[in-house]
């Protein structure tokens, strides 16, 4: 017989009421145990996880929520200190513990629920067991609507019918129940993984500012709606302009069949769930409420369209029981603009609001300045953007999918690394993404993901770099070799997709190729597919080399010459590489700008770096020509990275100015230039990347070796004053310049241990140094 593997869990069971697979549609249940303690140790792991989702309170404290999303192949946990909540004598744990019944963007289902926890203090020991106290949630709307089409329901509850005070040592009424139990290590869970990254930070905010009120008949079917935004639509949204800071809302009697709204502007985009205190209920008075990202100002009534192709309709409801009450919603959201609503109250109420914000645990150490305070702002704009959307897994947006979406998490880990050094996020999306490919090997563009429609062959290409870009940061060629069977795979699905007689990759419509948001060429041959699986192919190389594995780099070297070959047959006489070749073996003859772009990168013969520049990148960058073909928000990171090494910063640096302002005055990045209200996320990471170009330019700051152990320090004199601190592997990176009253320009550079720059100032000389160094420049040079 085979010996188990050690593990926390060794002595616990999956417990779940009822069956693990019975009715567990949008299904919700509490748990209960108590224990004795002599004394509190100093320290109290306590493992937990939960299939999907739970929070966790201990002695009437909330303690958190997880675990991080993952397969439940490798189902991860949780390990949490409790020691500061617990007491000598009685002490009790309390999960609220869910799952959806269904998968979705970031949740894949087995079809089974569960909840797992382990303790071990001396001689006290807790374990998830046929001792525990479960219930299903019977106040839940189990038919709820979906708050957008690629996440859970709303949450509908009614506290009338749910236990008082279930988190508490109190004896509590209820139809509690001992659970059913199952193995550990059974299925669909045959293992379990630490979650590898840290717990979310979670704090407790007042709510947002009041900024209007609104009252009205409420719409018919109000009570029984499975979807509350949709009701919600269908009344009076307007309100009239408030004002004021309100922890505490004093509600008037609506009577019967009646409502008051009351309208809150976060000023920018935060993430969390709500905690609402009701004091004064009768019993029976509904609270609704409904968040989104943008208002009509003149109506100040939320943006919101039932018919949007992600359907969101983010809200929930809570139906008051007589006296106070508190309850925490479930699901964290992204949001700005919070709509509370109060229908049927026929007494006077007093509503206490307060935000259970939460987000990965990211202390920012770097940080940038300018005289230019336009630049300012857009840089913390873009830091704050990042934050948002840091959860469990670097998500899209926090508002309509909290999706890890690969291309974008590219980009964020690029932030990341600028504003703090941690690559645990980044490494363990690395995995997930390689842990779902299809049958041919192609991975998803998002995962964990139900969504087949969203299979990305291009952003298979990115995944490979991105394992160039962990190297690049922390030196290791760990993540190539731990996902090395998965990499050939996905090779292995190129090179059958490459045709024949070209040499070159063709689109395979099977899967969505998304390349970007805009008219880029991509049916038949698109150049900029094979311009992604080149840079690909050298970056393996270079990789597998680094890791001493010349078996493998030398096949891909060789693939990499032929398409270079092949690619080269589609630059013209004028310098430029054409957008590809139809499916009927026709040459496309636009010349779009990405496709430059991505062959300056690769190095193309025979594309001329002068002619780009001249005819496309400097009349686009400076907004003297708009093409057809628009890199978007997302893509155009790249335009800017290639400018800025080519010495065009102060383009860039004004390009960004023009539009990313309009992103300041909402506190995040869009997803779109232009995004369409109430459709397209104004909340985007993606577009975040003025972050590093900043650092990189007015700081001067730019990487050159993994793991920053060189850099190059070329800063561009912007304003009076600039600089910027980056936290590499090695210590902070430290840079600052200002323009003195003697014509001159004073530059400092202080650098860690280990890390060299090439300086490169104007009027000086070139030179390599480490330490501390500062410089005086004559002003009319500089």
């Amino acid at each position: 017989m085979p010996t188990a593997p050690l593990s926390p869990f060794a002595h616990s069971s999956w417990i779940w009421p009822l069956n693990h697979h019975w009715n567990i549609q949008n299904g919700y249940a509490l748990f209960r145990k108590t224990f004795t303690l002599g004394n509190v140790p100093a320290s109290a792991p306590l493992f937990i996880t939960a299939d999907q989702a739970y929070r966790l309170w201990v002695n009437g404290s909330f303690v958190g929520r997880g675990p991080a999303r993952g397969f439940q192949r490798s189902w991860p946990y949780d390990e949490i200190d409790i020691s500061p909540y617990l007491r000598t004598g009685e002490n009790l744990i309390a999960v609220r513990a869910y799952n959806p019944g269904f998968s979705n963007f970031q949740y894949v289902s087995q079809g089974f629920a569960g909840l797992l926890v382990s303790g071990c203090w001396g001689s006290v020991e807790v374990h998830s067991d046929e001792t525990w106290q479960c219930l299903r949630q019977q106040g839940i709307k189990g038919d709820a609507y979906l708050s957008s089409m690629q996440l859970f329901p709303q949450e509908h509850i009614d506290l009338r019918e749910e236990p008082v005070g279930w988190q508490s040592l109190a004896e509590v009424e209820g139809d509690w129940r001992a659970p059913i139990t199952r193995p550990w290590n059974s299925a669909p869970w045959y293992a379990l993984e630490s979650r590898d990254i840290p717990l979310l930070r979670e704090e407790l905010w007042p709510v947002a500012p009041l900024i209007g009120m609104g009252e009205g008949a409420c719409a018919e079917g109000y009570r029984e709606t499975n979807n509350i935004v949709a009701t919600r639509v269908l009344e009076d949204r307007s309100h009239q302009s408030a004002g004021g800071e309100a922890t505490t809302v004093a509600v008037e009697p609506t009577g019967t069949g009646r409502f008051r709204s009351f309208l809150f502007d976060s000023g920018k985009t935060v993430v969390g769930s709500l905690v609402v205190t009701v004091k004064g209920a009768q019993g029976g008075e509904i609270i609704d409420t409904h968040l989104t990202e943008t208002i009509d100002e003149d109506s100040l009534t939320l943006d919101q369209k039932m018919d949007a192709h992600c359907r969101m309709a983010f809200g929930d409801r809570l139906v008051c029981r007589p006296g106070e009450q508190t309850h925490s919603f479930f699901h964290h959201y992204g949001f700005r603009f919070l709509e509370v609503t109060v229908r049927d109250a026929e007494a006077q109420l007093e509503l206490e609001l307060k935000l259970n914000w939460v987000g990965y645990p990211m202390e920012r150490k770097g940080s940038f300045y300018s005289s230019d305070k336009e630049l300012e702002a857009i840089w913390e704009t873009c830091a704050w953007t990042q934050q948002c959307c840091m959860l469990d897994a670097y998500v899209d947006t926090p508002w309509r999918e909290q999706a890890q979406w690969w291309g974008d998490a590219r980009v964020q880990a690029w932030n990341t690394f600028h504003l703090n050094g941690d690559t645990r996020l980044f490494r363990r999306g690395i995995k997930q993404i390689g842990s779902q490919q299809t049958e041919d090997g192609v991975t998803y563009g998002h995962a964990p993901t139900m969504a087949h429609n969203c299979i990305l062959p291009d952003f298979t290409l990115i995944w490979f770099i991105t394992l160039w870009d962990y190297y690049w940061q922390t030196g290791e060629t760990e993540a190539l070799l731990a996902h090395h069977e998965q990499v050939q795979r996905a090779l292995n699905y190129f090179r059958d997709w490459t045709d024949p007689q070209s040499g070159l990759l063709t689109y395979d419509d099977r899967y969505w190729l998304f390349l970007d948001w805009t008219g880029i060429f991509k049916d038949g041959t698109p150049t900029l597919y094979n311009l992604w699986l080149l840079i690909a192919l050298d970056k393996l190389v270079e990789l597998y080399r680094v890791a001493e594995r010349p078996a493998d780099a030398e096949p891909l070297e060789k693939w990499a010459a032929e398409l270079r070959g092949a690619l080269g047959e589609l630059v013209g006489k004028d310098g430029f590489i054409r957008d590809g070749i139809d499916r009927q073996g026709k040459r496309v003859e636009s010349t779009c700008l990405h496709n430059q772009v991505l062959a300056l990168y690769a190095g193309l013969d025979g594309v001329s770096a002068e002619v780009a520049e001249e005819k496309l990148l400097l009349p686009f960058i400076r907004r003297e020509w708009v093409p057809e073909v628009h890199p978007s928000a997302y893509w155009i990171t790249y335009v800017f990275s290639y400018l800025i090494k080519a010495g065009y910063e102060e383009e860039v640096l004004a390009y960004i100015k023009e539009r990313w302002q309009p992103m300041v005055g909402h506190g995040t990045t869009w997803e779109n230039f232009e995004p369409v209200i109430a459709t397209e996320s104004f909340s985007h990471a993606w577009s975040a990347h003025p972050l590093f170009h900043c650092m990189a330019t007015v700081g001067g700051v730019r990487q050159a070796a993994p793991t920053w152990k060189r850099i190059l320090f070329r800063p561009v004199f912007h304003g009076d004053t600039g600089g910027a601190v980056i936290p590499s592997p090695h210590g902070l990176i430290e840079s600052s310049w200002e323009r003195l009253a003697n014509e001159k320009i004073h530059v400092t550079l202080r650098l860690p241990e280990g890390v060299e720059a090439d300086v490169s100032l104007s009027g000086l000389a070139p030179e390599v140094v480490s330490g501390s160094r500062e410089w005086d420049i004559a002003l009319m040079t500089a």
